[in-house]
C-alpha cells in the first residue's frame, strides 16, 4: 500500500510508488526505484517536500 512522506520520513531502501517530479514538473525518477542517499540528496537540492512510497 503507497503512503505519502514527508523528506524527513523517507530512508535509502524505500521504493517509490509514484514517479518524482520538481515543483517545475521535471520527472527526476522514475516509480519503482529503490531509493539511495543520492537520490534523497537529489530530490532534497530540487525542493521536493514529499514522494508516495511501498
Amino acid at each position: 500500500m503507497a503512503k505519502k512522506v514527508t523528506m524527513r520520513e523517507v530512508f535509502p531502501g524505500n521504493i517509490l510508488a509514484d514517479r518524482v517530479t520538481t515543483p517545475s514538473g521535471m520527472v527526476l525518477l522514475p516509480a519503482g526505484v529503490k531509493l539511495t542517499k543520492e537520490h534523497l540528496d537529489k530530490m532534497k537540492r530540487f525542493g521536493v517536500h514529499a514522494v508516495m512510497v511501498k
